[in-house]
């Protein structure tokens, strides 16, 4: 049996920053068992997406809860978008500039503030270091919000000085908490999210709590308009640079500029995916004005992998790069029972 850290309201308030009456409420909202004769769905017709985005185009589901009995990490179908002891969803955005601009952690349903925690440094760089500095706020600046039936939602890694709610606040679904961050124990932007009733964290893509184990009878409680799903393998970006990138600058700005210069040190296309496993075949190729391959890459991915890139170039060449419309062109590639699922990205550029 796993043993899995429990994150509590409490933790969240210090002396100096809320009073321990607060602390105490909260705490005991937290463990507050579920009403007697409470509903078991969620409320208010499902929770919804935690981030203001576009699923999938502008954010993307990277992990979900681990639903293995043992040491092994499995999502609820038994997959590999987990790893072990995770107990939330998480909802991740491009790169470090969508953290500059500002993405928007929303409440998933209507309901109280119990616990806002903010001012916990970020730390873009994830090392020993980080991790030291970290310690044990490891959900860094987060918001938990209660709802209608027993139920609470904990919103974790929030952006320094972002929170916009207080301790007691009424919040309709929607409503904006904070923003992505970079705070606490994480290795890219996202929104770690979950959900509980009755002291125990429930899987949202199956109803029931995560610790019941993988191929379970899944009873939702997304909200059907909301439309989230099982999150497949995602080639979330490409682009070309003037060098071979290095997967903290990928992971810094995932764009691509519109034009180059003729004389640029190199020619080099990029991928970046998001879920893939072990089999999955990435394809890249240059192609010049004239409709020709400078360049030609095909990788086969030996293991899961939560975040990866890649990428295929070419060194300047004696003329120069030819004038005119390139194109750039990624496809990830799964197989699965006999069908070829696939993901393609066409960029272009202007070299002049």
């Amino acid at each position: 049996m796993k043993v899995r850290s429990r994150i509590s309201p409490a933790k969240f308030h210090s002396a100096a920053a809320r009073t321990a009456a607060a602390a105490l409420v909260a705490a005991v909202l937290c463990a507050a068992p579920a009403l007697p004769g409470a509903s078991q769905e969620a409320p208010d017709g499902g929770f919804s997406m935690p981030l203001n985005c576009t699923l999938d185009r502008d954010c993307w589901i990277i992990n979900l809860p681990d639903a293995g009995q043992d040491d092994r990490a499995l999502d609820h179908r038994c997959g590999s978008r987990t790893y072990n002891r995770h107990e939330g969803t998480d909802f991740a955005v491009r790169d470090f500039l969508a953290v500059d601009e500002g993405a928007d952690v929303i409440a998933s349903a209507g309901g109280v503030v119990t616990a806002a925690r903010d001012g916990t440094p970020e730390h873009f760089l994830h090392d020993e270091k980080s991790s030291r500095l970290v310690g044990a706020k490891a959900c860094g600046n987060a918001v938990i919000v209660q709802h209608e039936g027993g139920w609470e939602s904990l919103y974790c890694h929030l952006r320094k000085d972002s929170i916009s709610v207080a301790l007691g606040d009424r919040v309709k679904r929607g409503d904006k908490l904070g923003q992505v961050g970079m705070s606490g124990r994480t290795q890219f932007p996202h929104v770690h999210v979950e959900f509980r009733r009755g002291g125990k964290t429930i899987n949202p893509f199956t109803g029931g709590p995560i610790e019941e184990g993988c191929r379970k009878p899944e009873r939702p409680l997304w909200q059907a308009a909301a439309d989230i799903r099982y999150p497949e393998f995602a080639l979330y970006a490409a682009g070309f640079t003037d060098h071979v990138p290095t997967a903290q600058r990928i992971w810094s700005s995932a764009r691509s500029p519109v034009s180059m210069a003729r004389h640029a040190p190199a020619l080099v296309l990029w991928a970046a995916m998001f879920g893939v496993r072990s089999g999955d075949v990435l394809k890249l190729r240059i192609v010049d004005p004239d409709g020709a391959a400078l360049a030609v890459r095909e990788v086969r991915m030996n293991l899961a992998q939560a975040r990866t890139m890649t990428s295929v170039g070419r060194n300047l060449q004696p003329d120069g790069w030819k004038p005119g419309r390139w194109l750039g062109e990624a496809t990830l590639e799964r197989f699965v029972d006999g069908r070829t699922l696939s993901r393609k990205i066409a960029v272009p550029l202007i070299v002049k």
